[in-house]
């Protein structure tokens, strides 16, 4: 914590002062998404001679969703574009910088610093931070780790200074930490709020806050790209589209800045009153970290381990959450560690996968990748196995980390978990493929490609061995079953209309599907075909977030984007319970013992629930 407001400190006491007095101009360009449409690129370099040529543009703000897929080749692309910008320039993220990034949101911290910046201009102090969330689906969120950023930066700003905030996210509802943030902007005089994401150009109200939304740089249908020329007159912010290289058109929208501006920020937090109805619900602990925690958890015993964003494995009583040891890496995890033979497996951004005592978290052996991993160990038979983010799956012994084979060749970086039999390894990349690779030696013994692209691919859900078969649910919605000597498919059903988020019954007869609407459905897999159940509608409208269903036998436990955990009857009959633990998607569902469930949400909490016996 203290090394993030330090940090925070530092960024803003470096700031550029402006020589201009009162008034300044700035190019706002948002959602630029090279690597998207093939003209993505052009409108962009566009953008930066027409900007060059306009000796009335003092800086440039950049509002996120800067890339496609975030991945480090993207980033590498932007930097060489961006050095033929004659302006200061100021970036935060978007979430197609961070959901998808092979890299775990790394390449551009490495390439530009932090993706949060406090610059002041002309009497004014211009913020933003990044936005999310990292490497999974769900609601905008910002991250925990800006979140605080921001706190820091707030409570040092002067009162009587004037605040222009950026976020690549409008602030409305559809934030789903909004309370925090504006928890947090009221403390000072936030005169407006700039946004991307929508791709258009709109005024909106911000919680009493004047809210504008800006166009993309897309051309779309368009002759040209455009963007977003923001001049201060007068105490007033006036917002012109320009065409590039064409035409400025006249303003579309004026906010008033002044010291008589002052607005009042109006807001409800959020709603927990679905608590109310289940008192028999128990929090039996909970822990708030500085980060997110984006991966699943894993238990021991009485031992509960989980990681966050700020790269460090936690090891808490279960029963308690008493820590009982830490461990850091050198950068983000959003991996879920793997506990085998008194040892926990876990990798890191740092490029490392490393072997932890189970009882003291002291290191045994790291073995250097060379590459950001976020993939999900697994370890048996004395052998850890693991995906990459750069086109490879290694296998490493357990005892001593030393590499015994590596397969090369894969398309798509990997992020899940593998799963295993006698003979293979299986998993699924972003890369629309679906591999099943020999144990032995590492040898590729066939792939399945979705051919639908990348935003349809077996990435995110960890597949299963069942009985003979292996399944996989894809972004696709096909639920895939494969006989795993072949890869050939013995049967698909996109008929429940899930995304990712799969479970199963202790016995694996059953398989729950969480769908992308507002329908959980169970389907009998014991007689090698898929035959559903049950469906059950869910107190939601829809929810995209990937987590992995838990399962008791007599209770079924549903991850939600909202940060509540509904306990559903395993027949289908009903909603037994549920309980809002946060406002913040559920990132993992861990069962620690008879009767207690540890559910842990994107913000950084760690909730344990204690139900009723008769559940």
């Amino acid at each position: 914590m203290k090394s993030i407001i330090l940090t925070a400190l530092t960024v803003i006491c470096s700031y550029t002062a402006c020589l201009c007095g009162q008034q300044f101009s700035f190019a706002w360009l948002s959602d630029i998404h090279l690597n998207s449409f093939a003209y993505a690129k052009e409108d962009f370099k566009d953008a930066i001679e027409d900007i060059n040529c306009n000796p009335e543009i003092d800086f440039v703000i950049l509002s996120g969703d800067l890339t496609e897929f975030g991945d480090t080749r993207e980033f590498m692309m932007l930097d060489t574009l961006l050095k033929e910008l004659k302006r200061p320039y100021f970036m935060t993220t978007g979430n197609h910088d961070v959901n998808w990034s092979e890299n775990g949101c790394t390449a551009f911290d490495r390439i530009f610093g932090p993706p949060h910046f406090c610059h002041d201009f002309g009497g004014y102090r211009i913020i933003g931070c990044g936005a999310g969330p990292s490497l999974r689906m769900g609601p905008p969120q910002i991250p925990r780790e800006e979140l605080v950023w921001l706190d820091s930066a707030i409570t040092a700003t002067p009162p009587r200074l004037p605040i222009i905030f950026i976020n690549h996210f409008p602030i409305d509802d559809n934030l789903s930490n909004v309370s925090d943030l504006l928890r947090i902007l009221e403390k000072r005089d936030v005169k407006c709020i700039l946004s991307g994401h929508l791709h258009v150009n709109k005024n909106y109200d911000a919680y009493g806050i004047p809210g504008i939304i800006g166009r993309s740089t897309l051309r779309r249908a368009d002759p040209a790209g455009g963007y977003n020329i923001v001049s201060l007159k007068n105490d007033t912010l006036v917002f012109k589209e320009r065409i590039i290289k064409r035409e400025t058109k006249p303003a579309w929208s004026a906010i008033a800045v002044g010291n008589a501006a002052t607005h009042k920020v109006s807001y409800t937090g959020p709603d927990y009153s679905v608590n109310l109805r289940y008192p028999e619900i128990e929090e039996s602990w909970s822990r708030k970290e500085i980060s997110d925690i984006a991966s699943q958890g894993d238990s021991k015993g009485n031992i509960y381990l989980y990681t966050n964003t700020a790269g460090i494995l936690h090891a808490v009583n279960a029963k308690s959450g008493k820590e009982l040891w830490s461990f850091q890496t050198g950068n983000k995890i959003f991996s879920a560690p793997f506990v085998t033979e008194g040892k926990v497996i876990t990798t890191s951004c740092d490029g490392y996968v490393y072997a932890l005592r189970l009882n003291n978290g002291k290191l045994i052996w790291k073995y250097d990748t060379g590459y950001p991993i976020v993939a999900s160990p697994v370890a048996a038979d004395g052998f850890v196995y693991i995906g990459s983010s750069n086109g490879k799956f290694l296998c490493l012994d357990l005892e001593s980390g030393e590499q015994v084979w590596e397969s090369a060749g894969l398309q798509g970086y990997i992020e899940a978990r593998p799963a295993m039999d006698r003979s293979n390894i299986y998993i699924g990349t972003w890369g629309a493929k679906f591999y099943a690779i020999r144990r032995s030696d590492g040898k590729k013994v066939w792939e399945f490609d979705t051919g639908k692209g990348r935003y349809f691919s077996p990435g995110a859900c960890w597949p299963e061995v069942i009985g003979s078969r292996v399944l996989v649910l894809s972004s696709d919605n096909f639920l895939r079953s494969f006989n795993p000597a072949d890869g050939n498919i013995a049967w698909a059903s996109d008929e429940a209309g899930g995304r990712e988020s799969i479970g199963f019954s202790p016995d694996k007869k059953t398989v729950y599907i969480k769908g992308i609407g507002n329908k959980v459905t169970a389907a009998d897999i014991s007689e090698g075909k898929y035959k559903e159940i049950w469906s059950i509608e869910m107190p939601y409208k829809s929810d995209f977030v990937p987590t992995r269903i838990e399962s008791s036998g007599k209770l079924i436990f549903i991850p939600t984007e909202s940060g509540t955990v509904h306990a559903v009857k395993s027949d289908g009959s009903a909603i037994v319970w549920s309980r809002k633990v946060s406002h913040s998607a559920v990132t993992s569902l861990c069962k620690t013992g008879k009767k207690r469930i540890i559910a842990m949400t994107m913000d950084g909490t760690v909730t344990c629930l204690k139900y009723r016996k008769n559940n």
